[in-house]
């Protein structure tokens, strides 16, 4: 029996279509790389907003394809996610691996956040990787 689409074919697999999947944000001004440091641990993203700018819904971006929503990231606040949840246009997951994966999991080489600037106008804001464990 043979599916109609892909969205049938990975609700099956466990990785269901989800609204936020788009494609980057090539054209998006570039802002500053923030003192935002980024650890990953297996299939987890850990960063802690250690700067004195606070951010309201934005996405986060992972290496200029997967994306994920989120609801702020306050000055101080420390978030931790899990990186199946990053998708990319075509609703692909990042491979983040983890201990039933087939394929070898990609590294997290770059995280930026999508957030209105000042005026009002779209930005991708650089943070740091410090840490890309995994086992």
């Amino acid at each position: 029996m043979a599916l109609g689409s892909t969205g049938g074919c990975r609700a099956l697999m466990g990785a269901p279509d989800v609204d936020y999947a788009r494609a980057y944000p090539r054209a998006a001004p570039r802002g500053d790389v923030l003192d935002v440091q980024v650890f990953r641990a297996d299939t987890m993203l850990t960063m802690t907003n250690s700067t004195s700018r606070s951010f309201g819904p934005s996405t986060l971006w992972v290496n200029e394809r997967f994306s994920r929503p989120i609801d702020a990231f306050a000055s101080g606040q420390t978030l931790k996610l899990d990186l199946y949840e990053f998708r990319d246009q075509y609703q692909d997951q990042f491979r983040a691996g983890g201990f039933f994966a087939t394929r070898d999991p990609d590294p997290v080489v770059l995280v930026q956040l999508e957030t209105g600037a000042e005026d009002g106008a779209q930005e991708l804001i650089g943070f740091v990787v410090v840490s890309n464990e995994i086992n």
